[in-house]
């Protein structure tokens, strides 16, 4: 089986059709499925939502193993059965009228996209959680879209919750979540839902090793399917014939902002109001309101109701004190309807003091305003004198208390700052699209464990690094030290410039926190750490064979063309170093720390900098001795650390017995000379084949050379290494090659980890 362009796979019935996508605003393709009949095409479900292909080259088929891969231009495999591998090439792939794609081995199903949903719940789809005590617990959860343009993974999930499984929670990035349905044992209702549909069922499996959630279509009943949608509204879609309606569940308030806090809470330990609630006597208000089932019992009204904060109150439906309608209104509307009708009311807190309350700021509104009068005159004299002092002082800081205000502080602050000019300064992006969630401390805090040691995972430049837990994911927490040699623009850096990215090798931004002084990023958990970590460890680097090793530098050279070529920016990255290259479980590279990075335009060939950063070892010649960079300085970065990878040693400490050179000039020397083995790692030399190695070490002299002009593009890197045969130029001597790195140099070498920034005082090669 093979797919490409615009050819499709239709299901036996004619019901879905798998193919490649694009989306109009998105210059990647997808693999997806979606419904025949639908005229817009609109996905439910995407292979790689999180690793899109760069072009619109896409080819999906069955390899020589057996597994179902796809590929572009780039010819780097992206396996799309990655959960579960074939283990012989008798395999074959099928869409089923269901929307489910399979793969069969021997006329088994190995793999199915039933367990890998993304944000479409389809009828006979599971969510819940599988193989429960054992090693390979997997939990089946909905996960919105980033935008309604953009399919990587948003900031909204959908499944069951997982102190309590027969209930469905909605939940936010932050931790943030809604109970929004309920298994009552009999039937399950989601709770946005005023009367009981007809035309599917719902079934709920709970065994000691799976608890899942399911629904079924009724036949004769049309189709109907649930989406969860970037902003985290439920959409439920139905076909008849070949007519699609649909209907959307906002779970958020209509008058609520854009991203409040409101409309998802935060798991409470107290609410505002409190957790008791009043008897009172009167008629509930008909707007905000969700009715439970008949069976639900007061208890169960009362758990509903009090373990959510935006429930303000529920009262009884029938005078045996079962079912219920939960409020979620205003709690002066429900204040209003007290004392209107006989229903039998409970209130959270307590009504009277409410009420009492209530009148209290109806007298403190009228005094004042019968005080503003007076109030204005005093607010002019105090303003002028205010102004009056900040224009003579010139002090005119604050505290930012928000996302924008912290923006616009912060760009102030750096465009009067001696030491970067405007060229050096990204505006924030003010598009929704990008907005990262801003997360609470407090919640940083609860996720880290009070940033406890035991969680400490690196330092960097930026300052600690701590693993955490949100939501029952793991996160890399990393948090601004005040004594860090970077501030301001590198946070700002990151923020902005690491969440309008996404590539498969490139770390990913999830969330950040401002609050005070702290400035916090969170990012993907990579258990595997980074590569200095294997690389240059005598045990650990036994681990890498070359295969590992090409793997990892195949990965590198696809982030590097991303960010050069492919991206919505084109960015410098001005700190590579295997330092910064993270490893996931599966030994794939992502690269991280964006701190330093720098937007080139495309009219820009290369820049200037007054201020030089990066890391000794790596740095191109022309960007250390006089501030230029283009994007050959990161090819030279990348040349050293394809040096490293290939020979298991460090550049920047390289020492050679009986040799004054350092490891670019011992490579060239090594390479000239015919004699490639004697740079190799020897703890995998007999591993690998010599064509092989001996063409990435060219190439990886090719990018060290002294001149950027003699060193190729991440464009022509990627084509040397997937055209083996193709002639490559002969690299001239590297740069640095003849300086020893064991010789003492007028240059400071201090390589502690909280400051990047390198003060040229002497023209001199480091």
């Amino acid at each position: 089986m093979t797919l490409q362009g615009y050819e499709t796979l239709i299901s036996a019935g004619g019901m879905f059709e798998l193919g490649f996508f694009t989306e109009h605003k998105l210059r990647f393709q997808y693999l997806g499925i979606w419904f025949k009949n639908d005229r817009n095409r609109k996905p439910v479900w995407v292979a790689n939502r999180g690793t899109p292909l760069l072009d619109f080259t896409g080819v999906l088929s069955i390899r020589y193993d057996g597994n179902l891969v796809m590929t572009d231009v780039t010819t780097i495999p992206n396996i799309v059965n990655n959960g579960e591998l074939a283990k012989s090439n008798e395999t074959s792939a099928e869409i089923l009228d269901s929307g489910n794609l399979i793969l069969l081995e021997a006329g088994k199903i190995i793999w199915q996209s039933f367990d890998y949903p993304t944000d479409t719940l389809l009828a006979g789809m599971k969510l819940g959680w599988f193989n429960i005590n054992t090693n390979s617990l997997r939990l089946q959860y909905l996960s919105s879209w980033l935008s309604p343009s953009d399919p990587n993974t948003g900031f909204y999930y959908l499944g069951l919750n997982s102190n309590d499984t027969s209930r469905f929670n909605l939940w936010r990035l932050d931790s943030a979540y809604q109970q929004i349905g309920l298994w009552d044992g009999y039937e399950f209702r989601f709770f946005f839902q005023s009367s009981s549909d007809n035309h599917y069922n719902f079934s709920y499996v709970s065994k000691s090793e799976n608890i899942s959630l399911t629904f079924h279509n009724i036949e004769n009943e049309g189709i109907t399917w649930f989406v969860l949608d970037s902003d985290g509204s439920i959409i439920e879609f139905r076909m008849q014939g070949e007519e699609i309606s649909s209907v959307n569940y906002s779970v958020c308030d209509a008058k609520m902002p854009h991203n409040s806090t409101g409309c998802l809470i935060l798991s409470p330990t107290m609410c505002k109001d409190g957790d008791d609630f009043s008897y009172n006597r009167g008629v509930i208000p008909t707007s905000m309101l969700v009715s439970l089932p008949a069976i639900t019992s007061p208890s169960e009204c009362d758990l509903i109701c009090r373990s959510n904060c935006s429930c303000v109150g529920y009262v009884s439906m029938n005078d045996n004190g079962t079912g219920c309608q939960i409020f979620y209104g205003e709690k002066a509307d429900l204040l209003n309807s007290i004392g209107l009708g006989n229903d039998a009311i409970y209130m959270r807190g307590d009504a009277s003091k409410s009420d009492h309350h209530r009148k209290r700021k109806l007298l403190l509104m009228i005094v004042i305003i019968l005080l503003l009068p007076l109030l204005l005159i005093l607010l002019i004299k105090f303003s002028y004198g205010v102004s009056r002092y900040f224009h003579h002082s010139g002090n005119n800081e604050r505290s930012p208390g928000s996302m924008r205000e912290f923006q616009t502080t912060l760009t102030s602050q750096l465009s009067t700052n001696k030491d970067y000019s405007g060229a050096d300064i990204i505006e924030f992006s003010t598009k929704k699209d990008h907005e990262l969630p801003l997360l609470s401390f407090s919640s940083v805090v609860a996720a880290t464990d009070n940033f406890s040691t035991l969680n400490k995972i690196g330092q960097g430049g930026f300052g600690p690094v701590y693993k955490g837990k949100l939501q029952g994911h793991d996160i890399a927490v990393k948090r601004l030290s005040k004594y860090s040699g970077q501030g301001l623009v590198e946070f700002k850096n990151e923020v902005e410039l690491i969440s309008k990215l996404q590539h498969r090798n490139l770390v990913k931004l999830l969330a950040c926190c401002i609050e005070g002084e702290e400035k916090i990023l969170i990012y993907e958990y990579l258990p595997n750490k980074s590569l200095d970590s294997f690389i240059f460890d005598a045990e650990k680097r036994t681990l890498l064979d070359w295969r590992k090793r090409k793997h990892i530098i195949d990965g590198i050279a696809q982030g590097l063309l991303y960010l050069h070529k492919y991206s919505r920016l084109r960015i410098i990255h001005r700190d590579l170093k295997t330092s910064n290259i993270l490893l996931d479980d599966c030994m794939n590279p992502k690269i991280s720390d964006f701190g330093m990075a720098k937007i080139l335009f495309e009219s820009e060939f290369r820049t200037k900098t007054h201020r030089v950063v990066g890391t000794y070892g790596y740095m191109s010649p022309e960007y250390a001795v006089h501030g230029f960079y283009s994007i050959k300085s990161d090819v030279f970065s990348f040349g050293v650390i394809l040096l490293e990878i290939v020979s298991g040693r460090k550049n920047a400490t390289f020492d050679e017995p009986n040799s004054s050179l350092n490891l670019l000039g011992y490579a060239w020397d090594s390479w000239n000379g015919g004699r490639c083995m004697e740079l190799i790692d020897p703890t995998m030399d007999a591993l690998c084949s010599v064509d092989d190695t001996m063409l990435y070490i060219q190439v990886g002299l090719l990018c060290v050379q002294e001149s950027a002009e003699d060193r190729p593009t991440m464009s022509d890197v990627v084509s040397m290494f997937s055209n083996e045969r193709t002639s490559l130029p002969r690299p001239k001597q590297p740069a640095y090659s003849t300086l020893s790195n064991a010789a003492d140099s007028s240059i400071s070498r201090r390589q502690t980890p909280s400051q990047n920034l390198v003060t040229i005082s002497v023209v001199e090669a480091r």
